[in-house]
């Protein structure tokens, strides 16, 4: 590809994240492939019975293939759909807006401005997080108990919860939950975007649906629990970053999903990060790989700046598990002893 042809296709991703499932239905792909079922691969020339599965595990229209290997929403697309390339994406392009972050669920192509205004509408609505109030229930749950909550989250009395069915054009207004906000800040400290946790009795409301981005195109932005100092934690997801805070006392941030941990903006005045890696040992090891990315471009644009820093990344032993997890499992180990 041609340095053009690339960046258009980097931003389309960057764009498309968490909603491939509704663009590969929406571009036609068989309800089948996309209901998480073993399936025969769709991909030409594999053939097999049971040998495919879509997951969409990392927002990325995630699937794998025991035969022909593992791959994304675009090349999942392609696959099945056929005919040029370009013309895929101009589709893909086509729903997903010309302003460079995705439509928010029940609003149609909003620009640039809306979709901050939207945001800050958002914000105003939440209160910063109390002792009793829905978000530190759901934390307390998890064994993070923080006394004083960063500035970066917010408790949400009552957010709607939006979905697009099949067939329809705008999304529909299911319900409204309490939910955690989270801002998400870009390398210039400005809010780039909202990151939206649903909660019911203190628990996730949704499952796996849980926890959605107001916009994509994070691309390297975070959520600063944090101001950074000389040393810097850095997480995927926000409990993950949360349990090492109090594990660790380090300033900390979270890039809420693993692609976006390897895109991660980090100052330079940062001279040590440790980079809190999610074991994915039986989910292709996508954690440890974003997280050593993350760490050699770390390493090769410090000693290009000159400067003096280390890096190092922390895996949990056990496969499938996060630190939060190992939080988790020392706060019982403790209550067992005592």
């Amino acid at each position: 590809m041609n340095n053009d042809f690339e960046v258009r296709v980097k931003d389309l991703k960057s764009r498309a994240h968490g909603h491939w499932t509704s663009i590969l239905r929406n571009l036609g792909v068989d309800e089948d492939i996309l209901k998480g079922k073993n399936l025969p691969c769709p991909i030409d020339g594999c053939g097999g019975t049971d040998r495919f599965q879509y997951t969409d595990k990392f927002g990325e229209g995630n699937y794998h293939c025991r035969s022909c290997g593992a791959g994304g929403g675009l090349k999942l697309a392609h696959a099945v759909r056929g005919g040029r390339f370009g013309e895929l994406l101009d589709d893909i392009e086509r729903m997903l807006g010309t302003a460079r972050v995705v439509p928010a669920p029940g609003l149609s192509g909003p620009s640039l401005e809306r979709m901050k205004k939207l945001c800050h509408q958002t914000w105003l609505q939440a209160t910063p997080v109390a002792a009793g109030d829905e978000v530190d229930r759901y934390l307390r749950n998890r064994g993070i108990d923080q006394g004083a909550y960063p500035k970066t989250l917010r408790f949400h009395p009552a957010l709607g919860y939006y979905e697009k069915q099949p067939g329809q054009k705008r999304s529909k207004l299911i319900a409204t939950y309490p939910a955690m906000l989270a801002c998400v800040q870009g390398s210039d400290g400005q809010a780039v975007t909202l990151h939206r946790t649903y909660l019911k009795d203190g628990r996730k409301a949704l499952g796996d649906q849980s926890k959605k981005l107001l916009s994509a195109g994070i691309n390297g932005s975070a959520v600063r629990l944090d101001e950074a100092t000389d040393e810097l934690a850095v997480t995927e997801g926000i409990e993950t970053a949360l349990a090492v805070r109090l594990r660790t006392g380090k300033p900390t941030w979270a890039a809420l999903n693993c692609g976006n941990l390897e895109r991660l903006w980090v100052p330079d005045r940062v001279l040590r990060v440790c980079i809190y890696a999610d074991n994915d040992a039986n989910a292709e090891f996508a954690g440890q790989s974003s997280a050593y990315l993350l760490a050699q471009r770390l390493v090769r644009e410090a000693r290009k700046a000159g400067l003096h820093r280390t890096v190092e990344v922390f895996v949990p032993r056990q496969a499938g598990t996060d630190w939060a997890d190992i939080w988790l499992a020392s706060l019982a180990k403790d209550r067992r002893a005592a």
